[in-house]
């Protein structure tokens, strides 16, 4: 993350640094409250990860410097003070009236948007399906009082940060950069100041996100960090969306791992989340957007399909930050049993709670 903030309850940040070779390079900061616990270089020379000790940080702006013999890098990072209402967001639950919005096919409240360049190709035009309708968060905002008048107390956005995929990727679910919303739907500070106009009118906004994958245009696929980054990274495998192998118990473990390891489609590669590093990136990450944007719930993507085991971890580091806070998981499943066995305090699930508390 490009900043964090002092007083958190999580006590280590992970820093992902990306340049050439970085990894040549020796990383020191220059605040007495910070602590480099650990530094990990990855496969590729042009990462490195960075473990800081914020245990008795305060706010303040330090220096991150990356020496290598005679050479120094050097780059300010901010920790900024934390707000102490961000602690007491109380998440959305079974009271509110939730409204889904797919951005990009919602309204187009600012035209200048729509043909921003990107690194991939993509085109804009309603009379396609496939191609992007010019859909913004200035469209939303601008509706508020549409939703309102409807009796909408909660509204559900389709993912919005960065799909800078080949085609425009217009649903949202091939992120491209996990701190970067879609520029083509407007900016990180649009987006903070949507939620802001939301809470102004008594309506809460729930976050879509995405763990199990990535947008096959994601930096990380052209320079891969690590082999272990991604799942079935040599040769593609399909998923099997199998997702009884959970509470069948006579699933094989080939089944099992079909299932959670195989790609959900060839555009989207499969994360890792065994990979701890990969692990806390996203867990960081989740905590970074509710702590910059005030955002009041999450609803998680394609639930089952990550690492069982991580997403315990996610579950619990969220509410160790927000006790009150709501994650609904995405557990699409033919009958009510399997989803239930995903439900928080579950019978179904074998003793080992999934911590979920909404499915």
């Amino acid at each position: 993350p490009a900043f964090w903030w002092s007083g958190m309850e999580e006590t280590e940040l992970q820093l992902m640094v990306s340049r050439k070779d970085i990894a040549g390079y020796t990383p020191s900061v220059s605040s007495k409250d910070v602590v480099i616990k650990e530094t990990v270089r990855l496969s590729s020379p042009n990462y490195l990860v960075i473990y800081l000790d914020i245990a008795n940080s305060r706010p303040e702006t330090f220096e991150l410097s990356f020496t290598k013999g005679e050479q120094k890098i050097t780059i300010p990072y901010e920790l900024k003070a934390r707000d102490p209402k961000r602690k007491q967001i109380k998440g959305f639950d079974s009271s509110d009236v939730l409204y889904l919005i797919m951005p990009d096919r919602f309204a187009n409240g600012d035209p200048s948007n729509d043909h921003i360049p990107m690194r991939m190709p993509y085109k804009v035009d309603r009379k396609d399906p496939n191609a992007r309708h010019g859909g913004d968060l200035k469209g939303i905002s601008d509706r508020l009082g549409y939703l309102d008048d409807l009796g909408v107390t909660a509204i559900w956005l389709n993912p919005v940060l960065e799909n800078d995929m080949e085609g425009g990727s217009y649903h949202g679910y091939a992120t491209t950069d996990y701190y970067r919303v879609d520029p083509r739907f407007g900016s990180n500070e649009e987006y903070a100041g949507l939620i802001a106009d939301a809470h102004s009118k008594g309506m809460k906004v729930v976050m879509d996100m995405i763990f199990n994958h990535c947008g096959s245009d994601h930096p990380w696929m052209k320079d891969v960090p690590s082999k272990d980054w991604f799942n079935n990274l040599d040769k593609y495998v399909q998923t099997s969306h199998m997702k009884e192998v959970y509470f069948d118990n006579y699933a094989s473990e080939y089944d099992r791992k079909a299932f959670t390891d195989g790609w959900f489609v060839p555009t989207m590669p499969d994360l890792n989340q065994r990979n701890r590093h990969v692990a806390k990136y996203l867990i960081q990450n989740s905590i970074w957007w509710i702590e910059y944007s005030g955002v009041d719930g999450i609803r998680q993507d394609t639930y089952p399909y990550a690492d069982y085991d991580r997403m315990i971890d996610w579950c619990r580091a969220i509410e160790k930050e927000y006790p009150d806070y709501n994650i609904v998981g995405e557990a699409w499943l033919n009958n009510p049993i399997g989803t239930a066995f995903w439900q928080k305090h579950s019978k179904l699930n074998s003793g080992k709670d999934t911590q979920l508390k909404t499915v």
